[in-house]
């Protein structure tokens, strides 16, 4: 009885074994929706399937990933799912397109040639496999994914900001300097793996003012600390905001931005792009928003001070309004089934903010 009963425990065992094994090649095979992955950046197993590449979290297949950057097309949903159409024109005098990665310009909605493209916080968000790196425009703004070659960067290595190098070929940006790995970033989490911090720069990272991994500075002075000068913040940025110059952070969207306590009471903060210099433009928390300005993006809304981010948008003739934000990538845009990080047509800089798929 006992040899019986264990039989059918073993039988039951192996059909289990048999059932596991195939529900895992249905996982792999991306059927039950999709599979999620921490090493970013990594191919295939052990972090994703044969054929798939870690980007945000999440697997993507190869075919979507290699298109994605620097493929021709004339709309968003002709790029993969994490990334949008913009207007190569756009980077005339700028390093062009780049061919096999990058972009640049406003949203090519109306139907004008682009190219698939990418915003960035460093250069680890963007395709290892395509030697691709985090660039910032000449204009500021948010960084955009380009061909390491076509932006002045033609060796390109594994080794994150902070690293010791000898070479700009040991760096995953291309740019070693002073025997460190320099790169960009949007918050001090990008910098965290390392002990630097996001601080503003100048002509390191681009050509003109923007933010970068590096050690500490000695300003003390912390968020929305009145200051005089950059050097007197810990962020190295002092802007001015509602007439007052204040020191503040970098961002991606208001989310990241913690509520000012002044005086007068206690307000949100939105993220916003300020001037930090000779017309070029940053991404910083330095946008005052009512104590009630709390609604997500995607939720309607008839004014600004009604959404977290500031912004109560229409898309389209006709459609409700809705809240929306500035953005770094789709993560920043709540349900990304629904909303992407997208190029609207709203400056020089090519700011980006959460629009409907």
């Amino acid at each position: 009885m006992d040899l019986r009963a264990a039989g059918r425990r073993l039988l039951r065992g192996m059909l289990a074994l048999v059932f596991f094994g195939l529900g895992c090649e249905v996982l792999v095979d991306g059927k039950l929706g999709q599979v999620l992955c921490t090493e970013e950046g990594a191919v295939g197993p052990p972090s994703c399937p044969d054929g798939a590449l870690c980007r945000n979290a999440t697997c993507i297949d190869m075919e979507l990933a290699g298109r994605a950057l620097g493929a021709p097309c004339t709309a968003h949903d002709h790029c993969g799912a994490l990334d949008f159409c913009f207007e190569s024109g756009l980077l005339d005098g700028a390093g062009g397109a780049d061919g096999a990665a990058g972009a640049g310009g406003a949203g090519s909605a109306g139907g004008a040639a682009g190219v698939c493209a990418r915003p960035c916080c460093s250069s680890s968000d963007c395709d290892p496999g395509l030697d691709a790196v985090c660039w910032i425009p000449p204009e500021g703004g948010i960084g955009l994914c380009r061909l390491g070659r076509a932006v002045g960067r033609p060796e390109v290595g594994t080794l994150l900001s902070g690293a010791d190098c000898s070479s700009n070929g040991d760096c995953r940006s291309g740019m070693c300097r002073d025997g460190a790995c320099l790169d960009s970033c949007c918050s001090d989490t990008n910098c965290a793996m390392t002990g630097q911090v996001c601080r503003l720069t100048s002509d390191l990272v681009s050509d003109g003012p923007a933010w970068a991994c590096l050690p500490g500075t000695s300003g003390q002075l912390e968020y929305f600390a009145e200051c005089s000068l950059n050097s007197d913040c810990s962020s190295g940025m002092c802007a001015e905001i509602e007439g007052i110059r204040r020191c503040t952070v970098p961002c991606c969207g208001s989310d990241m931005c913690p509520v000012a306590l002044l005086e007068e009471g206690a307000y949100q903060v939105g993220c916003t792009e300020i001037e930090a210099g000779d017309q070029v433009r940053v991404r910083a928390c330095a946008k005052l928003l009512s104590e009630d300005s709390v609604r997500p993006v995607g939720v309607p809304c008839t004014e600004d001070d009604e959404c977290r981010g500031g912004m109560c948008v229409r898309k389209g003739r006709g459609t409700m309004k809705f809240c929306s934000d500035v953005c770094c990538g789709d993560a920043s845009c709540g349900d990304m089934s629904r909303f992407g990080c997208r190029p609207p047509v709203m400056g020089p800089s090519w700011p980006l903010r959460c629009e409907p798929k």
